[in-house]
């Protein structure tokens, strides 16, 4: 009982703190703006040219399928950075010097991460309720048949997402950008696997997000009822509107399909109690310490009794060749922060795609090679912009002389250049073989990129923003041919008369964030 109470207080407290943050109203804004998009017809489910009538049962399924796809992956960047959080600012120093353990402080983690993935459910329940009326084809409510999916399918996977995010955060290598990048990557492969592998698409309800669940028992009721069905399935906004309804009346829970559903439930409480074994519970005896090298000088040094008395020191003023600003050599720092400390794996992943941009065909380059490349550095332009804030710095570095006109711009070119670096041996391929289309779209790409990182980085302070919307435009873009959406020119021109405009108005953006910070 005691235990159960001090997950209760660690979580109501973890969760009461998230919802007065900025970041939570933000996904509140846009988890309501999805909703409207439903409504106004913008997205929707749909079986070919049949879809169900707005019932209880087929919207609360809807609207419980688009909270399990879309806060499955984007929730989870939401919810993680709790733990880093209580690392930053000391509480979790002061919770390591109590009795509480590991595996009950990430439970409650869990719950308070759980928690706040449901309040967005909760958003998009209602907005359901609201839909079905303003639809007006049934305006029956069925309690039982609406909020089963959500209880049914929504749930389960929330809470495995913000077990995963625990998870991240306890594995050092998994805490920062490089498990912001697994899970995106993760989240999008996870669904094609089970619906293209046989073995797992004989369980469907083992399928996380639900959609092979509701696909499976969707397509057999309009198979009975329509002998053209075609088995499509689709969930978005449909180019060609469907043009039959059918009456569906609701999942038929099966005792297996229940189990099936739990079961991730307890597969996520697994994998947070598994996550105990590499939280180090805020003991800095538990990292691994760094070397530091010492000389045969060091060790001969004499006892501090016998060390002379340091010599008197007098400073001299700096001349005005000294205080002279030097644009150069605060680009040199800033590019020497992007891409110093790499591991050696890193250059020679970058060499690669260099060379192969040169070597390959160019529709290759286009389609396949240069889009990888501007997928190798993004952890280095993450943290343009907000690398003040993430290393604690803002008063060094807004005290110095014209931060604004000085720092900024140099962040932004250092950006800049290395984007165009790992987009060279695509540019010099482009100008051998007279792709003027190409090349205008790559130099577009290339304004684009670091001005996205630069004005995301200032205004949110971290680098997670760019992360997330940066790995979405490119794999919806470039790597899934939405046109308006491909900065690179993958398969189009790159739509430079967009991107351009839109990399000034970031950078101006940018400017006007950082402005804001130094009166502040």
């Amino acid at each position: 009982m005691k235990s159960a109470r001090i997950i209760y207080h660690l979580a109501r407290a973890d969760f009461l703190e998230r919802v007065r943050r900025y970041s939570f109203l933000v996904m509140v804004g846009l988890v309501v703006f999805l909703g409207y998009q439903t409504a106004i017809g913008n997205m929707a489910l749909e079986l070919g040219k049949y879809r169900g009538e707005y019932n209880s049962a087929w919207v609360g399924a809807m609207m419980s399928l688009i909270a399990a796809f879309f806060l499955g992956w984007f929730g989870f960047y939401l919810v993680k950075g709790s733990v880093a959080r209580d690392r930053e600012t000391g509480v979790g120093q002061i919770m390591a010097t109590t009795p509480l353990t590991r595996p009950l402080y990430l439970i409650g983690k869990l719950l308070s991460n759980f928690a706040v993935l449901m309040a967005m459910v909760v958003v998009l329940a209602l907005a359901g309720l609201v839909i079905q009326f303003s639809q007006g084809e049934s305006t029956q409510i069925n309690l039982a048949a609406f909020l089963s999916p959500f209880l049914l399918i929504a749930t389960p996977l929330m809470m495995l997402v913000a077990a995963i995010a625990v998870l991240f955060e306890t594995i050092p290598f998994l805490q920062g950008g490089f498990g912001n990048l697994v899970y995106f990557f993760l989240f999008i492969t996870t669904l094609p696997l089970f619906m293209e592998n046989d073995t797992l698409s004989k369980y469907p309800a083992l399928e996380p997000i639900g959609l092979g669940l509701l696909s499976d028992q969707m397509s057999t009721a309009v198979s009975t009822l329509y002998s053209d069905y075609d088995g499509s399935f689709t969930l978005g906004g449909g180019m060609s509107p469907a043009t039959t309804t059918f009456v569906w009346e609701g999942v038929h829970w099966t005792p297996d399909i229940l189990f099936m559903r739990f079961s991730l439930i307890l597969f996520a409480v697994a994998l947070t109690l598994f996550g105990a074994l590499f939280f180090d519970r805020f003991d800095p005896s538990r990292s691994k310490p760094k070397r530091i090298k010492s000389s045969a000088s060091d060790s001969a040094e004499p006892a501090p009794a016998l060390r002379p008395s340091a010599p008197a020191v007098s400073l001299t003023a700096l001349n005005r060749a000294a205080n002279r600003f030097s644009f150069f050599n605060v680009l040199l720092a800033e590019l020497k922060l992007l891409v110093k400390g790499q591991r050696w794996w890193w250059y020679a992943g970058a060499a690669g795609l260099i060379i192969a941009s040169i070597a390959s065909p160019i529709e290759n380059v286009r389609q396949i090679v240069l889009p990888l490349a501007w997928a190798w550095h993004i952890l280095l332009l993450s943290p343009i912009g907000n690398r003040e804030a993430r290393d604690n710095v803002q008063q060094l570095a807004f005290s110095s002389a014209s931060p604004l006109w000085r720092q900024l711009p140099a962040q932004w070119l250092a950006g800049f250049i290395v984007t165009l670096i790992m987009g060279s041996g695509a540019a010099l391929n482009f100008m051998i073989n007279s792709n003027s289309v190409g090349l205008f779209a790559l130099l577009s790409g290339a304004l684009f990129i670091p001005s996205l990182a630069i004005a995301l980085g200032v205004w949110s302070g971290t680098s997670k923003p760019f992360e997330i919307v940066y790995l979405t435009l490119w794999y919806l873009g470039p790597m899934n041919n939405v046109p308006n959406l491909d900065f690179i020119g993958a398969r189009s021109n790159g739509h430079p008369q967009i991107f351009i405009p839109l990399a000034l108005a970031l950078i101006v953006f940018a400017f006007f964030g950082r402005s804001r910070q130094l009166q502040n």
